[in-house]
This record gives structure tokens, sequence and C-alpha cells, in this order.
């Protein structure tokens, strides 16, 4: 495990998962190991999930329980510091505040993520849209307040950071509709201005974007948008699934295949990224 500074969500997922493989090395039980810690299976499933913290007594007391090696101990004592760590600005988001979000989640997943496969049908990855088209999407929702607004556009350009790390930048790969592409947000001149930094983005050697034409037709993506987060050996992929009315979470194994598998197809059926770039081209072409 990296000795990285991280934030308190994505420091708690590293941590429960590193306790979770530990248990299996060591060969018990979720149940033998909360009986030996002294509370119930279910704080103990919290924290291997990542959903809770981690005091330095109890993580002591693993440390006993599980037999951790003296090597080890160091990372792990980082990791919940970092987990128990209070923000020193508010990063996260009033998402959390409206009804059904849970974004916290993985704004955790995507700062350790090594790669993302991202997939949505009607808008532009927010990992790509530039800050005018990001405030016109953002100030669209009726119940956010303009400070919320500006807290959520800076919150999306600080999410934009990963991909350009000196140190493993983070893998994006991207499809899009043309329809997505063609959609005018606020004014033609804020569409172009973004279809121009997709051209640009497309040129860095960690990011691919590709585009399903309109010709098409019916494809596996069109019951909705997803995208797959893998954070190489620190964590198993995830598949987080955004809507209004509840952000969605898929981990287990038969499901995950699923989802790739549904993103082979996707991809299938989408222009090469060098005939995407041509797309994208001639879009903006069209309105000279």
């Amino acid at each position: 495990m990296p000795q990285e500074q991280h934030g308190p969500v994505a420091s708690r997922l590293l941590l429960g998962r590193a306790l979770q493989q530990l248990r299996d090395e060591a060969g018990m039980s979720g149940a033998e190991v909360a009986e030996l810690m002294g509370f119930g299976a279910a704080k103990l499933s919290k924290i291997e999930r990542g959903q809770t913290s981690v005091s330095k007594a109890d993580l002591h007391l693993f440390f006993q329980v599980l037999n951790v090696s003296e090597d080890v101990r160091p990372t792990l004592l980082e990791l919940g510091s970092q987990s128990r760590r209070p923000r020193r600005n508010r990063t996260t988001t009033f998402e959390q505040e409206l009804p059904g979000r849970n974004f916290e989640k993985y704004l955790g997943l995507e700062e350790i993520a090594l790669g993302i496969k991202d997939w949505h049908p009607y808008l532009l990855p927010g990992l790509l849209q530039t800050p005018e088209y990001a405030r016109t999407l953002i100030s669209a929702n009726p119940l956010l307040l303009p400070d919320q607004v500006d807290h959520l556009v800076q919150l999306r350009l600080k999410r934009q950071q990963a991909l350009h790390r000196t140190d493993e930048p983070l893998q994006l790969w991207s499809i899009v509709e043309e329809y997505a592409l063609r959609r005018i947000l606020g004014d033609r001149e804020i569409r172009d201005d973004q279809l121009r930094h997709l051209l640009a983005m497309g040129h860095k050697p960690n990011i691919n974007i590709q585009v399903i034409p309109d010709s098409a037709g019916a494809h596996p993506g069109l019951d909705g948008g997803f995208a797959i987060l893998d954070a190489g050996n620190h964590l198993p992929p995830v598949v987080y699934i955004d809507s209004r009315g509840m952000n969605t979470y898929v981990e287990s194994v038969t499901e995950l295949a699923a989802y790739k598998a549904t993103y082979d197809h996707i991809q299938s059926a989408a222009l090469s990224p060098i005939q995407s770039a041509e797309a994208i081209t001639a879009i903006l072409e069209e309105t000279r």
C-alpha cells in the first residue's frame, strides 16, 4: 500500500480493503474477528467496506487479532490517521444534501482510481467538461443556490486534476453519443468550446474518446449511463450508476462481469478514437 496523502473517504476505502485482506490471509471469518474485537459484525462490515473510520486503539487491536506484521503497521496507521482527518475545506459537495444522493463514496473511489471507463448517453463526462459547460449544466438544477453551484463547479474542476498527474495520471476511456456532442447547453459558443476541449483532451496519451454515431441505431447502452472504476490492486473494480433518484454502486463479481461485457458491446458500436475526432471536428465545421 503506497504511503500517499488521501482524503478521508479514499483512506477509509483503502484501509477497509487492507483489513479485509489481512483477515482473509489469517483464515478468519468476519464473525470471529468481530467477537475478538469486542464489537458487532455490522460494525466490522462497515469498517471493511470503508463506510466508517477506525480509531487508533481499534487499529492496534486489529494488529493483535490478525497478527499484523510490524512492517505493515505504519502504513495502516497512516491510512487510519488520514481517514479521521477533518476536511480542510468543503471539497465534498452539496449533492449529499439532496434527496437520494451518495456522491461522497464516488469521490473517494475516483481519487484512488487508476482507470475509469465512462459511458453516458445524454451528456459529456464531468472529467472532460469545460468550466462553462459544467456551470451551465449544474445551474439547471433548480434545487441549487448560486453558492452551491460555485462549489460544485470548483469540485468538478478539481477532480479533473487526476487526468494531469505527473505520476500515474488517471487513464480515462470515455464513450459518448453524437447526440450529446450536438446538444447545446447555454449557447453555441459554450458547446463549440466544449467540443474543441474534447479534441485537445483526446490527444493526451491517457485519454481515449469514442463517439457512437446517430447511425448506430439501437445498442446495449441506451438504457442508461455508468462508469467502471478500477483502482488496480488497491480495491476491486466498482461500477457507479448515477441517477437523480439514487446513486448505485455495483460490486458483486457477477454484476461487474455483466457491466464490463456491456461496455465492450457499447465500445464496439462506437467509432474509433481517430474517427471520433473527425466526427467532432465535422460538427464544429457545421457551425462555421
